[in-house]
């Protein structure tokens, strides 16, 4: 019977959810999103390189190898080029330049999806103009510096761990231990950064723990979602020979698409969980919760 009542309760949940989806626009929401992150995704991997340029500890090779094994071969030769050629000529031009671009192009996503979590809360929101810019600059620094740490842990990762096995004496495959290391790594980088936003983006007081559910769900998806897109990418050698190289573009901005949907869905649970939390004393009737929710 307990079973039957928990999977009555998950598919009232779910129809739920796909109603507020809706009333929300979550997909058309999520359209916006990819196209600011779009607009900020060239300056800032301009800004990335810059800043590696900087790095003596990073090769050329080290960066192009790590992008050969993520991009498709007719992609890798289009980019190699350019990429070895920011990378060898520092330019601190194209680092201030790239930083600003980025930072304003992916402060009005950040926008976008504030708006979208308040939606999803029921909030009317109350922030002036100001404090909503700031906020959404303030936490694409912290979205910013997440990808940053991220894209270090790949690139550096494995020769950190080779001299952490040297300095503690330890014996054994540094590069085996690294990929074993790195997915949980990057895994909770990305939990840490949704719980950020999920956290601080409603103008809401709520816990940790509220934001739990969405962020999990959240962060499962897009590394699903991403992994089928890299999977389709290495295969899509037909596809390209019919668009071109418009091809890589075409994917990007349904990657970034589908990525705006799965945060915005995770904020939708959020919100969704919370409202239940709030009234799970409320009686029910029929094992059917009461939701008790005003839309304005």
């Amino acid at each position: 019977m307990h079973y039957r009542r928990a999977l009555k309760r998950t598919c009232l949940f779910l129809r739920r959810l796909q109603r507020e989806i809706g009333y929300d626009d979550c997909m058309g929401m999520a359209a916006q999103i990819a196209y600011y992150m779009m607009l900020a995704l060239f300056p800032f991997i301009l800004f990335l390189l810059s800043l590696i340029s900087y790095l003596p500890m990073l090769q050329p090779d080290q960066v192009l190898s790590v992008l050969s094994e993520a991009l498709p071969g007719d992609t890798y030769e289009l980019v190699a080029g350019t990429v070895r050629s920011l990378l060898v000529q520092r330019g601190g031009g194209l680092l201030g330049i790239g930083l600003l671009a980025a930072l304003w192009s992916g402060s009005m996503g950040v926008g976008a999806l504030i708006t979208t979590i308040n939606r999803a809360y029921n909030i009317h929101p109350k922030r002036n103009i100001l404090h909503q810019k700031v906020l959404s600059i303030v936490l694409t620094l912290a979205l910013s510096g997440f990808v940053i740490l991220s894209t270090a842990l790949v690139l550096l990762g494995p020769d950190l761990i080779r001299e952490f096995f040297r300095m503690m004496g330890l014996a054994g495959d540094s590069q085996s231990f690294w990929l074993t290391l790195r997915l949980p790594l990057v895994l909770l980088l990305n939990l840490l950064a949704l719980s950020i936003l999920y956290h601080f983006a409603p103008e809401a007081k709520q816990r940790y723990v509220w934001v739990l559910p969405g962020t999990v769900t959240a962060t499962v998806l897009w590394f699903g979602a991403s992994s089928l897109f890299r999977l389709f990418l290495r295969n899509f050698s037909s596809y390209n020979l019919t668009y071109g190289s418009i091809a890589t573009v075409i994917i990007l901005m349904i990657w970034l698409w589908v990525s705006g949907f799965i945060f915005l869905l995770g904020a939708e649970i959020n919100a969704l969980m919370r409202r239940v939390d709030h009234y799970e004393d409320v009686p029910r009737l029929r094992g059917r919760i009461r939701w008790r929710v005003h839309r304005h």
